[in-house]
Protein backbone atom coordinates (compact mmCIF):
# COMPACT_ATOMS: atom_id res chain seq x y z
CA UNK A 1 0.00 0.00 0.00
CA UNK A 2 2.61 2.36 0.55
CA UNK A 3 4.02 1.71 -2.84
CA UNK A 4 1.14 3.14 -4.45
CA UNK A 5 0.74 6.34 -2.03
CA UNK A 6 4.31 7.01 -3.05
CA UNK A 7 3.96 6.57 -6.43
CA UNK A 8 0.06 8.82 -6.37
CA UNK A 9 2.02 12.19 -6.53
CA UNK A 10 4.35 11.25 -8.89
CA UNK A 11 1.43 10.14 -11.22
CA UNK A 12 -0.57 13.30 -10.47
CA UNK A 13 1.68 15.47 -11.68
CA UNK A 14 2.65 13.75 -14.79
CA UNK A 15 -1.17 13.78 -15.72
CA UNK A 16 -1.58 17.04 -14.57
CA UNK A 17 1.63 18.11 -17.31
CA UNK A 18 0.07 16.21 -20.01
CA UNK A 19 -2.90 18.50 -19.68
CA UNK A 20 -1.29 21.39 -19.49
CA UNK A 21 0.52 20.97 -22.97
CA UNK A 22 -2.72 20.07 -24.34
CA UNK A 23 -4.00 22.71 -23.51
CA UNK A 24 -1.29 25.07 -24.72
CA UNK A 25 -1.46 22.92 -27.65
CA UNK A 26 -5.06 23.35 -28.57
CA UNK A 27 -4.72 27.34 -27.44
CA UNK A 28 -1.80 27.70 -30.06
CA UNK A 29 -3.92 26.10 -33.08
CA UNK A 30 -6.46 28.36 -32.21
CA UNK A 31 -4.89 31.27 -32.14
CA UNK A 32 -2.60 30.42 -35.39
CA UNK A 33 -5.59 30.00 -37.02
CA UNK A 34 -7.18 33.00 -36.24
CA UNK A 35 -3.62 35.39 -37.27
CA UNK A 36 -3.48 36.80 -41.19
CA UNK A 37 -1.25 35.10 -43.26
CA UNK A 38 1.88 36.13 -44.48
CA UNK A 39 1.85 38.27 -48.07
CA UNK A 40 2.23 35.27 -50.38
CA UNK A 41 -0.48 32.92 -48.17
CA UNK A 42 -2.84 36.15 -48.63
CA UNK A 43 -3.35 35.83 -52.49
CA UNK A 44 -4.02 31.82 -52.26
CA UNK A 45 -6.01 32.34 -49.44
CA UNK A 46 -8.22 35.38 -51.33
CA UNK A 47 -8.73 33.36 -53.94
CA UNK A 48 -10.25 30.06 -51.36
CA UNK A 49 -12.10 32.77 -49.91
CA UNK A 50 -14.04 34.06 -52.98
CA UNK A 51 -17.82 33.46 -53.23
CA UNK A 52 -18.07 30.14 -55.45
CA UNK A 53 -20.75 31.41 -58.12
CA UNK A 54 -21.54 30.31 -61.34
CA UNK A 55 -19.25 31.96 -64.00
CA UNK A 56 -19.03 32.09 -68.03
CA UNK A 57 -15.57 32.34 -69.31
CA UNK A 58 -14.56 33.45 -72.83
CA UNK A 59 -12.01 30.87 -73.97
CA UNK A 60 -8.97 33.34 -75.88
CA UNK A 61 -7.59 32.21 -79.43
CA UNK A 62 -10.20 29.81 -80.37
CA UNK A 63 -13.26 29.85 -82.12
CA UNK A 64 -16.37 27.50 -82.47
CA UNK A 65 -18.43 26.26 -85.34
CA UNK A 66 -19.90 29.56 -86.21
CA UNK A 67 -16.41 31.61 -86.17
CA UNK A 68 -17.47 32.78 -82.08
CA UNK A 69 -14.91 32.13 -79.46
CA UNK A 70 -15.99 29.03 -77.61
CA UNK A 71 -17.34 29.65 -73.47
CA UNK A 72 -16.94 27.77 -70.25
CA UNK A 73 -19.09 27.96 -67.58
CA UNK A 74 -17.75 26.54 -64.12
CA UNK A 75 -17.57 27.34 -59.83
CA UNK A 76 -13.92 27.35 -60.20
CA UNK A 77 -11.99 29.84 -58.43
CA UNK A 78 -9.68 32.44 -60.65
CA UNK A 79 -6.44 31.24 -60.81
CA UNK A 80 -7.77 27.51 -61.87
CA UNK A 81 -6.26 25.68 -64.90
CA UNK A 82 -8.44 23.71 -66.60
CA UNK A 83 -7.97 21.34 -69.69
CA UNK A 84 -10.33 22.23 -72.59
CA UNK A 85 -10.09 20.32 -76.03
CA UNK A 86 -9.83 22.44 -78.81
CA UNK A 87 -9.63 21.44 -82.26
CA UNK A 88 -9.14 17.55 -81.11
CA UNK A 89 -6.79 18.01 -78.86
CA UNK A 90 -6.25 19.44 -75.03
CA UNK A 91 -5.39 22.96 -74.67
CA UNK A 92 -4.99 23.99 -70.55
CA UNK A 93 -6.61 27.47 -70.10
CA UNK A 94 -6.29 29.82 -66.93
CA UNK A 95 -9.52 31.65 -65.30
CA UNK A 96 -8.71 34.86 -64.94
CA UNK A 97 -11.21 37.52 -63.63
CA UNK A 98 -10.80 40.12 -65.91
CA UNK A 99 -14.49 41.22 -67.34
CA UNK A 100 -15.06 41.30 -71.02
CA UNK A 101 -17.89 43.78 -72.60
CA UNK A 102 -20.10 40.22 -74.09
CA UNK A 103 -19.97 40.04 -69.81
CA UNK A 104 -18.03 37.02 -69.55
CA UNK A 105 -14.49 37.11 -67.80
CA UNK A 106 -11.37 35.91 -70.09
CA UNK A 107 -9.27 32.77 -69.75
CA UNK A 108 -6.13 32.60 -71.30
CA UNK A 109 -4.37 29.87 -72.67
CA UNK A 110 -1.71 28.17 -70.22
CA UNK A 111 0.27 26.11 -72.78
CA UNK A 112 -0.31 24.18 -76.17
CA UNK A 113 0.09 20.57 -74.71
Amino acid sequence: MSLLTDALPGLLSATGAAGLIALASAAQRRLSSRSPRPAQGAAAGAVLDEPRTLRRYTLLRTSGPDGAPKQYETTRPTGTVITHWVDGRPQRFELTDVPLSDGTFAAEPFDDL
